[in-house]
């Protein structure tokens, strides 16, 4: 069975981390990086607020605006939209767009929405996937739109834009959940809390019921499973990917990861199996000699 889309909007498959022979604790310090988890932040006092979008073309200058907690500059949501909105020439497609002080209804929501996904405007499609949502009363559509934020999140180089987005992906979801408490839900916000780095302690608290409550569930043990690596808690990473790996054998990636928990914890041997155990499982053969690099680099500068 190949990874969930949860799993794969968290954390970045194995096969980047496969990408260039390291030692364990080098592996470790790139898994850290990737999902944007840094455990100085796993004790810290985190209570600040969510930066929150605004209408996109309220008169107001944010270039210079501070962000309400203080975190660095707020994404400039109105400079953005300009330079969007920029190039369009048609009477009906202006019309669309710059309707907002007049007010949009559902279907201009969804006309909008429709407009900006085929502009390739991730970002605008979707801010407008969530107004939608928010007008609906849907948690599936804010769902919808807390997946296009982190996408759109995971590929932004620009930081301000970066923390806008993740920010956004954790309202999105946190609305939705609002609106539907079921497991697949809160793991999606579980996973955005961990992902934004700010507060990764509510991802967990959230994990943590839902596996108090159902412990098989396979897509939330793997999530605290790669937080016990990236916090250094081998020994609680254990035991979590070995219960993934017994509810889903064939699942690559949490037996790779079970192998790094393995080599974090010293025992190289045990790691050295699972490696061999994941190599048998890809079909790439670069993937694979890759994993055989990572066996050969184990014991090496711990």
């Amino acid at each position: 069975m190949q990874s969930s889309r949860l799993q794969t909007f968290f954390f970045a498959l194995p096969a980047a981390l496969f990408q260039m022979k390291l030692k364990t604790t080098q592996w470790i310090a790139i898994a850290a990086s990737i999902v944007l988890v840094v455990v100085i932040y796993l004790f810290a006092d985190n209570t600040k607020p969510l930066v929150r979008a605004e209408a996109p073309m309220a008169a107001r200058d944010k270039g210079a605006q501070k962000s309400d907690e203080g975190a660095g500059p707020a994404f400039d949501w109105e400079g953005y939209m300009k330079k969007v909105t920029s190039g369009i020439t048609s009477p009906d497609s202006l019309k669309l767009v710059q309707g907002w002080e007049s007010g949009h209804t559902e279907a201009d929501m969804r006309s909008l929405v429709q407009f900006y996904h085929g502009r390739g405007e991730s970002v605008a499609e979707a801010y407008y996937t969530e107004e939608l949502g928010q007008m609906k009363h849907s948690s599936e559509v804010l769902v919808r739109a807390g997946d296009l934020y982190a996408a759109t999140a995971g590929i932004s180089n620009e930081d301000d834009m970066h923390q806008y987005l993740l920010a956004k992906s954790v309202e999105s979801y946190k609305a939705a959940t609002d609106l539907d408490s079921s497991a697949p839900t809160r793991l999606k916000l579980a996973s955005a809390y961990m992902d934004q780095g700010t507060a990764p302690m509510q991802g967990v608290s959230i994990l943590l019921d839902v596996v108090n409550k159902d412990p098989n569930n396979a897509d939330a043990q793997f999530l605290l499973g790669k937080f016990g690596i990236v916090s250094r808690q081998f020994d609680k990473a254990i035991v979590r990917l070995e219960k993934v790996v017994s509810l889903r054998p064939q699942n690559y990636d949490a037996v790779f990861l079970l192998a790094v928990a393995y080599s974090g914890k010293g025992d190289n041997q045990k790691a050295a199996a699972l490696l061999d155990k994941c190599a048998a499982m890809v079909d790439k053969p670069e993937l694979k000699q890759k994993i055989k690099e990572y066996k050969e680099s184990l014991g090496k500068g711990q």
